[in-house]
C-alpha cells in the first residue's frame, strides 16, 4: 500500500506529469482565458524542468562517479524513445506529416524536434546529459554552470522574450538560422541542460533545504507569473517554456521537495512515464470516439471534461500496462527457476 502521508519526489513528479497533459488541452480555457494562461502556460511550465532536475539528481550525479551509469540509462531512454516513435508512426503517416519530408528535416525530427509533439523531451534529455557530463568531467562544476546559464540566456530570446529580437534583424536572421535545425530553443542544448545541472548540484551540495527554500520559491513564482502575463500580454513569446525566473525558482523548489523525499515509489514512477508517452494518443482516441457517437459538445468542446477524461483513460491505461510488465516478469523468472513453483 502507498503511504499517502510520506513525500515522495515520485509522486509530484505524477502530479507534474497531469500538468503536461493540461498543456496539451488548455482544460480553462473557454472557461476563463487568464487562468488557462496560469494553468498551463506559467504552473505548467514547471513540471519538465522538474523532470530534467530529477534526472540530474539521481542520475548525473553517479554518470560523473561511474560512466557506466550513464551509458545503460541513454540505452533506457533510447529503447523508451523508440517504442514511442513507433506508437505514433501511424499517426505520422495518416497525416501525412513525412509525405514531403527530406532527410535534413527527417532527421531535424529524430534527433532534435522529436516525431510527435511530446517526444522532444527524450532526445533532448540524452543530448544534455551528455553535454553536461562532459562538460563537468572538462571544465569543472563553476565554468559548467556559466555555460549552461548563457545557453539558457540564449535560447530564452528564441522562446518566451522572442519578441525583443524585432529591435535587431542580425540576431533575427541568426535565430532564424538556429530554427532550421531545431524548431524552438526548448531543447537538449539551451534549456535542459541548466536543469540537469542543477539538479546534479543540489545532489553534490548535499545541502539540507528549509521552509525558506519554501517561501523564496512562492515569492519567485509570483514573480514568474508577473513575467508569463507581461510577456504574452506583450506577444513576446515565440513559444513559452523559458521564463528567466523559472531558473531560480526551480533551484529553490527542488531543493525543498527533494529534501522531504522520504520514500520511493517505483510504481508510481513507471505510471507517470506511461502517462506521458500516452496521453496524446488518448486524446486522439478520444475525439475520435466522440465523433463515432455523436458526443464533440461533451467530450470535445468542454475541454475541461476532455481533459478529466483523458487524465483518468491514460492514468488507467498506465496502470494496465505497468501492472501487465511486472506480471511478465514475474511468469519469466517463474519459468526460468522452476523449483521455485509450487
Amino acid at each position: 500500500m502507498i503511504d499517502m502521508k510520506k513525500r515522495s519526489i515520485d509522486i509530484i513528479r505524477l502530479i507534474a506529469t497531469y500538468l503536461v497533459v493540461a498543456i496539451h488541452i488548455s482544460p480553462f480555457e473557454k472557461i476563463n482565458p487568464a487562468f488557462d494562461l496560469f494553468f498551463t502556460r506559467i504552473l505548467g511550465r514547471l513540471a519538465v524542468p522538474l523532470f530534467f532536475m530529477i534526472t540530474g539528481y539521481y542520475i548525473l550525479s553517479k554518470s560523473l562517479k561511474e560512466i557506466q551509469t550513464l551509458k545503460e540509462y541513454t540505452k533506457k531512454i533510447l529503447i523508451i524513445y523508440f517504442i514511442s516513435i513507433l506508437i505514433y508512426l501511424p499517426i505520422n503517416f495518416y497525416t501525412g506529416s513525412w509525405q514531403s519530408m527530406n532527410i535534413i528535416d527527417f532527421l531535424k525530427e529524430i534527433l532534435i524536434d522529436g516525431t510527435f509533439y511530446h517526444l522532444w523531451y527524450f532526445p533532448a534529455l540524452i543530448l544534455a546529459l551528455w553535454l553536461v557530463y562532459f562538460l563537468v568531467k572538462k571544465l569543472g562544476n563553476k565554468k559548467t554552470l556559466a555555460i549552461v546559464i548563457i545557453l539558457y540566456l540564449i535560447g530564452l530570446f528564441g522562446d518566451s522574450y522572442y519578441g525583443f529580437l524585432n529591435s535587431s534583424p542580425l540576431l533575427t536572421k541568426i535565430y532564424d538560422i538556429l530554427f532550421l535545425i531545431s524548431t524552438y530553443t526548448r531543447n537538449g542544448l539551451f534549456y535542459a541542460p541548466i536543469f540537469l545541472y542543477l539538479g546534479y548540484e543540489i545532489k553534490k551540495a548535499n545541502k539540507e533545504g528549509s521552509n525558506h527554500d519554501l517561501v523564496i520559491s512562492l515569492c519567485l513564482f509570483l514573480g514568474m507569473t508577473l513575467e508569463g502575463f507581461l510577456l504574452h500580454f506583450e506577444d513576446m513569446p515565440r513559444h513559452d517554456s523559458m521564463y528567466l525566473l523559472l531558473v531560480p525558482l526551480m533551484y529553490f523548489l527542488f531543493r525543498y521537495l527533494i529534501t522531504h523525499n522520504n520514500t520511493s515509489y517505483r510504481e508510481i514512477r513507471k505510471i507517470a512515464t506511461f502517462i506521458y508517452i500516452f496521453h496524446p494518443l488518448m486524446i486522439i482516441m478520444i475525439r475520435f470516439i466522440a465523433g463515432i457517437f455523436k458526443l464533440e459538445i461533451i467530450l470535445v468542446d468542454n475541454n475541461l471534461i476532455l481533459y478529466l477524461v483523458v487524465c483518468l483513460a491514460t492514468t488507467i491505461l498506465a496502470i494496465i500496462i505497468e501492472k501487465s510488465i511486472n506480471l511478465i516478469k514475474k511468469i519469466k523468472i517463474n519459468a526460468s527457476n522452476p523449483k521455485q513453483i509450487k
